[in-house]
């Protein structure tokens, strides 16, 4: 009784408490084996299977890995913030002929004189002021080295002591040349008379706002150039013209009628702020100046032909040449892209977006007349000299203009145009001061200036302006490391 009280292990129905404990612990043991052991098996088993039979183990083993959902994607770099380009680079421009061999003898990595094709580079010192850039800075221009050092030479050959010669493929707003002779006395980044250029606005605006009018023709009395009170208002006798005429031949009398019986003074100071006359056309440029008439008809006459009232700086006139092209209004540039010391491409700001100034119909119909000023008109011994045409096959769509003026003092000749006029490829605007004793017009110079763009010793050929584009390209040394919206409808658009 007394060994049956106790307990014994032979007893299924007894035993002490001790004892079922270890039996517990003895059956928790081998669980955690089992458990340890699967892992092991599956890993074997996974290398066994890893041939063929390894896609049937992926399957089979699937539920062992997290929901898509909850998968965490791989931790992508963060973007490179690039710094931006030094604000004052904008305005670099190497227009004089001393900064433009500095410029191309700091590019040393360069061998050789420049060839057509190749843009213009600058090396020039990080600000002081940007501890995040490494000098030097590297600048590179859309201005074409060869084309622009021919265009020095041109100048030089030409004896124009004071001159600008403007050089912009109409569809970008890049500027191709920016020559200028002396900087100092001449400065192409102030304003000057602008003359009869101003006829090419006021003859878009005719004929978008006043077609009857434009169509009609002009009445004028005695000398076409002689402007007075008296001759604002269309004589009851006189010549006639018609407005392709008058533009070709810059008939002051004709033009100052269009503005004071056809458009009007809020109009015309309308259309000539919708050409961005009134703005600044690049950085470091003034905005150009135009006064307004009041309730003066003959002053309203002088600005609509040219005579007084408007004032712009040449890249005012080459950007006018530009909308001409195709009917819209760009922002000429010229620095392309700033690299540093690193070999970082800095940021430059995005071009800004074009406006709409004249429709295509419209901008064709100024360009159609335009071609008269280069076969018939005020230019036509430049074009054509000793009765040939200098450029055969290219037909030139151009204006002139000349008017006396002050600091400095001379006449001041200018000739804006594009090419070939029925599908243009470049825009070019030269603006000369004249003396006592001169050599070559402004009409001239852009006629020669025109010939070094599209012909070679072969011919002249519209194609011949492509090989003056220049190329994308890298220093050495950072390989390493009135249009849509018409003018008449919004009146204040214009041609």
């Amino acid at each position: 009784m007394a060994f049956g009280a106790r307990g014994s292990v032979d007893d299924p129905a007894g035993g002490s408490a001790q004892q079922g404990a270890l039996r517990a612990r003895r059956r928790m043991t081998l669980r955690g084996r089992l458990t340890l052991a699967l892992p092991v098996a599956i890993a074997v088993a996974s290398i066994w299977l890893a041939g063929p039979g390894g896609a049937e183990l992926d399957q089979a083993t699937q539920w062992l890995e997290p929901p898509a959902e909850l998968r965490l994607a791989p931790k992508e770099p963060p973007p490179i913030q690039l710094p931006w380009a030094p604000e004052e680079l904008l305005a670099r421009l190497p227009a004089s002929r001393p900064a433009f061999e500095k410029a191309l003898a700091s590019a040393d990595w360069l061998e050789g004189p420049p060839e057509p094709g190749m843009p213009l580079w600058e090396s020039v010192p990080a600000p002081a002021d940007r501890g995040d850039l490494v000098s030097p800075l590297r600048i590179q221009y859309s201005l074409d080295a060869a084309l622009t050092r021919s265009v020095f030479e041109l100048l030089a050959r030409s004896h124009v002591d004071l001159g600008h010669v403007l050089v912009m493929d109409p569809a970008s707003g890049e500027l191709l040349v920016y020559a200028s002779t002396d900087v100092e006395r001449f400065p192409p980044t102030e304003t000057y008379p602008a003359a009869s250029l101003i006829k090419v606005v006021t003859a878009a605006a005719a004929l978008d706002g006043a077609p009857g009018a434009a169509q009609r023709g002009c009445r004028y009395d005695g000398s076409p150039y002689r402007l007075t009170r008296g001759r604002i208002d269309p004589p009851r006798r006189g010549t006639e013209v018609s407005l392709r005429k008058a533009l070709a031949t810059s008939n002051n009398q004709c033009f100052a009628q269009l503005a004071v019986h056809e458009l009007g003074a809020a109009r015309m100071l309308n259309v000539i702020r919708r050409f961005g006359f009134l703005e600044s056309p690049a950085p470091a440029h003034a905005a150009g100046i135009a006064s307004d008439p009041g309730r003066d008809a003959y002053a309203l006459g002088q600005l609509g032909c040219g005579l007084a009232g408007c004032r712009i700086t040449p890249l005012h006139a080459v950007r006018l040449a530009g909308t001409v092209a195709d009917g819209m209004l760009r922002r000429p540039r010229w620095v392309t892209r700033v690299v540093d010391g690193s070999g970082r491409e800095l940021v430059l700001p995005e071009p800004e977006p074009p406006r709409r100034v004249l429709t295509p119909t419209l901008a064709a119909q100024v360009r159609d007349m335009m071609v008269e000023t280069t076969v018939r008109g005020t230019a036509r011994r430049a074009f054509h000299p000793r009765g040939r045409p200098l450029l055969p096959g290219i037909a030139v769509a151009g204006k002139t203009g000349s008017l006396s003026g002050k600091d400095p003092d001379g006449r001041y000749e200018w000739f804006m145009g594009v090419a070939p006029a029925e599908r243009p490829r470049v825009a070019v605007a030269v603006v000369v001061v004249q003396g006592p004793l001169w050599h070559r017009s402004a009409s001239q110079v852009s006629a020669d200036v025109f010939r070094l763009l599209f012909c070679e010793t072969r011919g002249c050929s519209p194609d011949g302006v492509e090989r003056w584009r220049p190329q994308p390209a890298e220093p050495a040394s950072t390989q390493a490391g009135v249009g849509a919206a018409p003018v008449d409808a919004a009146r204040d658009a214009a041609g």
